[in-house]
């Protein structure tokens, strides 16, 4: 057995369940510890008939490979595969590290349960009422192109390496805005090694499909990167669907305009690589986040005021916009 090879039986017994889904399921492993994983990793089991049929040792590898200092800001950035796990001979699963707890909120759902759930990018397109409502805190303006430049920074690292993330949409990437604003790539084993098939097919979600159509590369990243950069920066009514860099035009200066027009043009050749969307927002800075809970006021009044830090209303048309 290689060294980016574990046995099942080396995880001992699983802790909590921490996610189920379609394809798999993941459990923590209190009692296993790699070497070159900072904390607590998972196990993420393949329900049968839904393994990997190709491939997965060779995302493995791809992380294995990396210098010390790259792996490691791998690991901030993606919760990659660290180890293939066999049982009886055959793939069942991938060990990869913890998410940190804090790409999560804890949330009262309608049936009154408190449950813990990813922050997932898709609250960062919802406007403000909506956010204060659902008990969200809305990010300011800072904290929003800080979660840009984050993405911008890890598909850089990705495509620095011959990867292709592929399937970027409002689910796969979690994000905090906390004194480190961040972004969490997830589902990473799904990413393609560039020259190599996938290791499982790379799909459009709906609402994120590039013009050029189904075959995924690293062009169709910095297109889906240029409708997150759209969307995470024009929050309300048809953000999440929105193509249209117009909505940006009184958000962006010039340089930031010409980033988003070229990385939403139909010709990947001509779109702006993730380290110049990187460079574009490592200077931009704003205001602070707006807590959506508010003392002594129920969920369904939670409203902000008319005016909110990092953003103001329209006197023209009401609705809310950057106050930059």
């Amino acid at each position: 057995m290689s060294s980016d090879e574990l046995d099942r039986a080396e995880l001992g017994d699983l802790g909590d369940r921490l996610g189920r889904g379609g394809q798999a399921t993941v459990h923590r492993v209190p009692s296993l510890r790699l070497p070159d994983v900072a904390g607590e990793v998972v196990y993420k089991h393949y329900h049968a008939g839904h393994q990997p049929p190709h491939g997965l040792r060779a995302i493995v590898r791809a992380r294995s490979k990396l210098a010390t200092p790259v792996r490691a800001r791998l690991d901030e950035i993606a919760a990659w595969p660290a180890r293939v796990v066999i049982d009886r001979g055959a793939i069942c699963g991938v060990v990869m590290p913890l998410i940190p707890s804090s790409f999560f909120d804890q949330r009262r759902l309608p049936s009154g349960k408190v449950s813990t759930l990813p922050r997932e990018a898709q609250s960062l397109f919802i406007g403000p009422e909506l956010a204060a409502r659902a008990g969200l805190a809305f990010p300011g303006m800072a904290q929003r192109l800080a979660v840009c430049r984050d993405l911008a920074g890890a598909l850089a690292l990705l495509h620095e390496n011959d990867l292709v993330f592929g399937d970027i949409n409002a689910k796969n990437e979690l994000f905090r805005t906390d004194s480190k604003p961040s972004v969490m790539l997830v589902d990473c084993d799904a990413v393609r090694i560039r020259g190599s098939a996938p290791v499982v097919q790379q799909l459009n979600a709906p609402d994120w499909a590039p013009p050029e159509g189904a075959v995924l590369t690293q062009a169709t990243d910095l297109y889906k990167l240029g409708l997150f950069v759209l969307r995470t920066l024009s929050p309300g009514p048809q953000a999440s669907t929105s193509r249209s860099p117009q909505r940006l035009r009184s958000v962006l200066d010039a340089e930031g305009r010409r980033l988003l027009g070229a990385a939403l043009a139909d010709l990947g050749r001509l779109r702006p690589q993730a380290a110049e969307w990187e460079a574009y927002f490592a200077d931009r800075t704003g205001l602070n986040a707006v807590p959506a809970q508010a003392a002594g006021v129920s969920a369904a009044q939670r409203i902000p005021a008319t005016t909110t830090p990092g953003w103001r209303r329209d006197p023209a048309t009401g609705r809310w916009v950057p106050a930059l």
